[in-house]
């Protein structure tokens, strides 16, 4: 591994073993950090401390617990490329999946050749754009989110029952985490890693 490059990390959930063995042989380690999970919560506790450019799903029999892994894993960490692999033609399934944050879905059985491009492509999206250095909270998230709905320190704070102080180290940390320089980065970190709100949307959905 040369110094100072940065591998890529690839998380898989409940994967054949063919489709793990085709990873480890293709993937060349000095690239890229290849980590299996078979428990959704473990999948996303390492989620949440390390950042993944690529998760992959197996939604083989335990389809509902795989949905709800692409669920989190979206609410988590926007920004991960999720490639999801699900039965063949099962379209409603596959529906399933995009609509839980899935960017591609694979049919079962896999192709060596298809699920080397589709980790490829992906892992070359991850390289065009930026990933924070640390993933971001939820409460860093929601934050992000109310700054970029025009949102003052002092209105996030009330809005948040937070105090301003509190409220502004958040927004320090989330600026480090993004390698945003001012808010004008940070609008564009957030469009390219679809953290942006909708801005159609109500900022204050809990509020009379």
């Amino acid at each position: 591994m040369k110094k100072g490059r940065s591998r890529k990390r690839i998380y898989c959930y409940g994967s054949a073993p063919h489709v793990q063995s085709a990873l480890e042989t293709a993937l060349k380690p000095d690239d890229v950090v290849l980590s299996h999970f078979s428990e959704r919560r473990d999948c996303l506790e390492k989620l949440s401390i390390w950042c993944c450019d690529v998760l992959i799903v197996d939604l083989d029999e335990r389809e509902a617990e795989g949905l709800e892994l692409l669920t989190e894993a979206r609410r988590l960490a926007p920004w991960v490329s999720i490639l999801a692999i699900v039965g063949h033609a099962a379209v409603p399934c596959a529906v399933k999946a995009v609509k839980a944050g899935a960017c591609e879905c694979l049919e079962r059985p896999v192709e060596v050749d298809q699920l080397l491009e589709a980790v490829e492509e992906q892992l070359s999206r991850a390289v065009s754009s930026p990933r924070p250095r640390r993933v971001l909270t939820q409460m860093e998230i929601q934050i992000m989110q109310l700054i970029l709905a025009g949102k003052t320190s002092q209105d996030i704070a009330a809005h948040l029952h937070r105090s301003k102080r509190t409220i502004d180290v958040h927004r320090k940390n989330i600026m480090r985490k993004l390698r945003a320089c001012s808010l004008v980065d940070l609008i564009k970190r957030a469009l390219e890693m679809g953290l942006a709100p909708d801005p159609d949307a109500d900022p204050h959905p809990d509020e009379s």
